[in-house]
């Protein structure tokens, strides 16, 4: 071998190290978001416990860190002496999606954002819903909801039938002017939303057209009705997910939604990548588990037990669908709910 070809090879082989190691830090990256989605303590959030948590060097760390930063996926609270790295609101998530392509499995969207409970609460914790009981606390962490709320917002921009008709309604100049009003319209809001406990928050518009002649049933029956008719309205955008799978199969759901994009605002990121906007079934995921979620409300209050089932069975459905890449009426010979019963009952076997 000549001189040429050892230093061609030597160089080569370098080439694909440093390849290596890039694809390295990017998987790192994904970690570390995911490790402070997971856990809603900020004392675990620093970086020498994230060093010390993940088992790698504090060095490795720091710089990985540095570049979330920059990239504005994450920020810095300070917290007296501690400085924890947080998921910079929802346009930190949505970076980490279309710019370093971060995804989910469905178990981790479960267990990642899913409500937890616990008895007690040790170091520094910021929760963004929370209720304590007299033995548990039941909350979901910030930076958790930060991605729940994310993944949920992509999925309705999908189902966002409504926009195109507003635009044919008022014109796109109207609309133009409304958006610089958003001062405004804030106050506005403000004085349409009742101040109402977050318990009965979808009720807020419903109840402010009661007064002091209203019964207690009144009031509980206003109450059930706005969640239930919420509920439908709801279910409605999953089930044209239902419709365009069973007409389409899995592959034509995401061919459906192909150019669609999700935000309507732009991330300005300094590595030159191009964002890559798409359907993920991780949106759809999110959204399932809100569902279910929204479920438990109902039957508190006690919603229509039928509409309930109506939608936990297709959050299910819906689920299964994407994990195993339901094929279509056609192909598969079965409706999605069908379809979902029985693979529903191979898994319990």
């Amino acid at each position: 071998m000549c001189t040429a070809d050892i230093f061609r090879q030597a160089a080569r082989q370098y080439f694909e190290a440093v390849k290596s190691v890039e694809k390295a830090r990017e998987e790192l990256k994904k970690i570390i978001i995911k490790y402070i989605i997971a856990d809603a303590d900020l004392s675990k959030h620093t970086e020498l416990a994230i060093s010390e948590n993940l088992g790698l060097p504090r060095s490795t760390i720091r710089s990985i860190l540095v570049e979330l930063l920059d990239e504005k996926v994450l920020r810095v609270e300070e917290i007296g002496n501690v400085k924890p790295y947080i998921i910079n609101d929802e346009m930190g998530i949505g970076i980490a999606i279309d710019w370093l392509n971060l995804s989910f499995t469905r178990e981790e969207i479960n267990e990642l954002l899913a409500a937890k409970e616990a008895k007690d609460f040790h170091g520094m914790m910021w929760i963004a819903w929370g209720a304590s009981g007299r033995d548990t606390t039941r909350y979901r962490g910030y930076d958790a909801d930060k991605c729940l709320k994310t993944l949920i917002a992509r999925f309705l921009c999908y189902m966002d039938e409504i926009e195109g008709k507003l635009r044919e309604a008022f014109g796109e100049q109207t609309l133009e002017e409304l958006t610089s009003l958003f001062p405004e319209i804030g106050s506005f809001v403000k004085l349409i939303e009742a101040p109402l406990p977050v318990a009965v928050k979808w009720a807020a518009r419903d109840l402010q057209e009661m007064d002091e002649q209203s019964s207690v049933n009144d009031i509980k029956r206003v109450v059930v009705e706005a969640y239930e008719n919420s509920l439908k309205s709801v279910v409605r955008k999953f089930k044209k997910v239902a419709y365009i799978l069973e007409e389409k199969g899995y592959e034509g759901l995401h061919e459906f939604f192909k150019g669609k994009k999700p935000v309507y605002f732009a991330y300005q990121v300094k590595n030159g990548k191009k964002p890559e906007y798409r359907f993920r079934d991780e949106y759809l995921w999110a959204a399932t588990l809100a569902l279910r979620e929204s479920c438990k409300i109902g039957e508190k209050i006690g919603a229509d037990p039928s509409l309930l089932k109506e939608a936990r069975m297709l959050a299910d459905a819906l689920d299964l669908a994407l994990e195993k890449k339901y094929r279509g009426l056609n192909a598969e010979g079965l409706s999605l709910t069908d379809w979902a019963i029985r693979e529903l009952h191979k898994l319990q076997k």
